[in-house]
């Protein structure tokens, strides 16, 4: 299955790299891959690295 990397930045900092994201496909009959939509994929592995953040956030205020 082919694979995209995600680097998440802020004001040209980068705060995440997210590595070897699956990227969904669909093969058409001809036996064409065809990358389905990406957006589920993006949203889940920026709210996972969201996540992460803020319980890291959350030990190092305790």
């Amino acid at each position: 299955m082919p694979t995209i990397s995600l680097r998440i930045t802020c004001k040209g900092n980068t705060l995440a790299d997210i590595e070897a994201l699956p990227v969904p496909v669909s093969v058409t009959p001809a036996g064409h891959l065809v990358v389905d939509p990406l957006e589920p994929v993006m949203c889940r592995a920026v709210q996972a690295s969201a996540n992460a953040w803020q319980r890291s956030c959350d030990k190092a205020g305790s």
